[in-house]
């Protein structure tokens, strides 16, 4: 099941992940990251779209060193595993936040190259009261064949960090679907076994075919 529905979710959560490198968190809004940010980092892709085509490497070194570090990835394990987050030892929690990392950068990561003539248009922001989650509006248009996406980046913001936490694609949350795919997995089988499959496929000769 985590397949093509998963698959194009996550490619907009890396989109996600890009836009903020540039301007530091700590003193920008979630909005003001976005709106000033995205069109340099949509420019370094077409810059730089034929070493990362011919080197697949570079990209999964920008994915993990520059894009991740702005997610909450331990809070995305944390809503993603539920009840099983509770259940869960602490070498499962980090062997899972760990593998599901390693998941997005190896079979999503090469694919940033395909938005390189991408464009994202910020919706202005209305007036809104200082709150522990932020929503920024957007459409982006990867420019591949497919209408724009209308994207809702959600961010928590506390008074050390904005981290990026979860993405709606046209109202649907990239969290909830790897909640549902990844709750039945557990179901039929335990968190190990889920553990131990994401491991699997994270190994190079495998990931490539993970998505196909």
């Amino acid at each position: 099941m985590l397949k093509k529905s998963v698959f194009i979710y996550t490619l907009i959560i890396m989109m996600l992940c890009l836009i903020p490198w540039v301007v530091s968190a700590e003193d920008k809004t979630p909005h003001e990251i976005i709106e000033q940010t995205s069109t340099e980092v949509l420019a370094a892709l077409k810059n730089d779209s034929s070493e990362i085509k011919s080197n697949p490497n570079k990209i999964n070194e920008l994915v993990d060193e520059i894009i991740l570090p702005i997610c909450d990835l331990e809070r995305m394990g944390k809503y993603i595993l539920a009840k099983h987050w509770k259940t869960a030892t602490d070498e499962q929690r980090d062997s899972f936040v760990t593998e599901f990392k390693q998941m997005l950068i190896r079979n999503y990561g090469k694919h940033l190259a395909e938005y390189s003539n991408a464009t994202v248009t910020v919706i202005p922001e209305k007036l809104v009261e200082e709150k522990l989650y932020r929503t920024v509006s957007t459409k982006l248009d990867t420019r591949i064949g497919s209408k724009p996406f209308h994207v809702d980046y959600v961010f928590r913001v506390t008074e050390d960090s904005s981290k990026v936490v979860d993405v709606r694609v046209e109202g649907m949350s990239i969290l909830k679907t790897f909640r549902t795919v990844f709750a039945q997995e557990i179901a039929e089988t335990s968190l190990d076994e889920l553990i131990q499959r994401i491991t699997l496929v994270n190994q190079p000769s495998l990931a490539m075919n993970a998505i196909n």
